[in-house]
């Protein structure tokens, strides 16, 4: 196996820092908009305005940057996060908050979709799933570790002090990419796709059937393991945040396992197996959540969802085995799109049937559990670009 060039390790590092700069903030954004003298649904206004930014930036972004080079719009990404996050970390009322907090949504979103097209472009065929999952790896790492930093820093410097380190972090981002990724690198503006063109590849069996799938991944961690499972945690098992955190710290630790190790093995087997066998595997153990009566029993459970939706984490490796060259940056702008979709709604939609009576029902497990279910049957007739190239090499 290859090991990654240092261009795609420095993507994934700066994807680090800026991963753990916006989980660093996570811990403090409701009390700070509360100091500002708010009521609860504004603190909450902060982070749907960060998500749905991102969700109406995902697309645009993508495109541009196969129109204008990858490169730039990374750099304009970690610059407009570095800035609004500097803004917010020293944020004189609530409105100036909310515009910081957009436009960071509005930077992430540029920067992200722009630097998972790099990577794909920077990565051979048969190493793509490899470096997708080292570069997603990179983000659930950052993700574990900036609620820890971040609650450091607010309780030593302040409750404006986890953005200013965002900031900078993003800072250090913009200075590893800058001076590391070269222009010729990751720029190839020959045979960009046109707007009117974009919608149109969900039209194509393979990319509809892949994205669809990103959604159920989505709606999965952020409606079932980030929102609902939580809840189920606390009203009906009646569990110590310390325990819930114990739990959910087995789930990203789960989720990292499998994802490092499904690229290589997607790389060598073919993509379609691993995929299908961690949406299958994820739709049994949601279900299974409701049945869990104890700490032990929920542990196991969300081990083996973790671990199964893992096994689904490189599926932009699918995606670019679908694609033209010159499609790259819109169809990744696209299946962003569709994984902030799943990230806005899935919590929303899952929340709300989960009752209001004190407890959790058990419907929001099986729904999810049947539509993840329903949307990963499709993939079976999905092409397997990766798997063919392993025949042809055997």
């Amino acid at each position: 196996m290859r090991a990654p060039s240092r261009s795609i390790v420095v993507l994934s590092a700066a994807s680090f820092f800026s991963m753990m700069g916006m989980s660093i903030v996570s811990p403090v954004i409701p009390d700070y908009a509360l100091s500002f003298g708010v009521p609860f649904a504004l603190a909450g206004l902060l982070i749907s305005g960060f998500g749905l930014a991102r969700l109406f930036v995902d697309l645009p972004a993508g495109m541009l940057s196969e129109r204008f080079g990858a490169r730039r719009f990374m750099l304009l990404g970690l610059a407009i996060i570095a800035i609004s996050s500097l803004i917010a970390g020293f944020a004189v009322n609530y409105a100036v908050l909310l515009a910081a907090r957009i436009l960071e949504g509005a930077g992430s979103a540029i920067y992200m979709t722009t630097s998972l097209t790099a990577v794909t472009r920077l990565s051979p065929k048969e190493a793509r799933g490899v470096n997708l999952s080292l570069y997603m790896s990179m983000f659930l790492i950052g993700t574990m570790i900036g609620p820890v930093v971040g609650g450091f820093a607010a309780e030593h410097f302040g409750l404006g002090a986890p953005f200013t380190v965002y900031g900078l972090f993003a800072s250090f981002s913009f200075l590893l990419v800058w001076k590391t990724i070269g222009r010729e690198e990751v720029a190839d503006t020959s045979n960009a796709i046109r707007p009117r063109e974009l919608f149109g590849l969900l039209r194509r069996y393979d990319i509809l059937t892949i994205n669809l799938a990103n959604i159920c991944v989505f709606v999965a961690r952020q409606g079932i393991l980030n929102t609902v499972v939580p809840l189920y945690a606390r009203l009906n098992l009646g569990m110590a945040l310390s325990e819930l955190g114990m739990i959910l710290s087995i789930a990203a630790l789960g989720n990292l396992v499998t994802m490092l190790l499904s690229g290589s093995m997607t790389d060598r087997y073919g993509r379609k197996p691993f995929f299908l066998a961690g949406l299958g595997l994820s739709a049994v153990f949601i279900a299974l959540v409701p049945f869990a009566t104890d700490i032990v029993q929920l542990g196991a459970v969300i081990a083996g969802l973790s671990l199964s939706l893992g096994l689904a984490g490189p599926m932009a490796a699918w995606l670019t085995d679908v694609v033209d060259p010159g499609e790259l940056g819109g169809a990744m702008g696209l299946f962003r799109t569709m994984g902030d979709l799943g990230y806005v709604v899935g919590p929303v939609a899952l929340a709300a049937l989960a009752g209001t009576a004190g407890s959790v029902s058990s419907t929001p497990f099986f729904l999810a559990a049947a539509v993840i279910f329903m949307m990963a049957l499709p993939l079976v007739r999905t092409s397997d670009p990766a798997a063919a190239m392993v025949a042809r090499r055997a």
